[in-house]
């Protein structure tokens, strides 16, 4: 038969839950925890600020992208690629409503792609 009393361990964490929580409840409705909160929370979003700024001047330094820096490029592919996508729907529609062929479309080699141009050569500078 099993022993219907929970395990000591249980008895000891519900002992001391019910001494706690009454108090605990009591004193997070009080105006001096909601200040506590509030200057903590500002105490964090501070630390972080200063050391977010701090890292990013650290990568400038060293030439190299900070997070903000990633973030907005990430932020400028996601709107480049919205934008292509918005234009290739609108050609596509264009290209159904007149089935015609458009000068551009003739100007393209119907063979393969176009050729590459010449690539520039990498400057040396002069010896003296």
């Amino acid at each position: 038969m099993a022993d219907p009393s929970p395990p000591l361990w249980r008895q000891a964490f519900d002992a001391v839950e019910r001494r706690v929580t009454p108090r605990a409840e009591e004193f997070v409705r009080t105006e001096t925890f909601a200040v506590g909160a509030a200057l903590t929370r500002r105490a964090v979003t501070l630390a972080r600020d200063s050391a977010r700024g701090a890292t990013t001047r650290f990568w400038h330094l060293i030439d190299l992208p900070a997070g903000t820096d990633v973030s907005r490029l990430r932020a400028q592919v996601g709107a480049l690629d919205r934008e292509v996508r918005r234009l290739t729907l609108q050609l596509e529609a264009e290209r159904r409503r007149t089935p015609e062929e458009t000068d551009v479309d003739s100007a393209q080699p119907a063979d393969g792609p176009r050729p590459r141009p010449a690539r520039r050569r990498t400057q040396r500078p002069a010896r003296p």
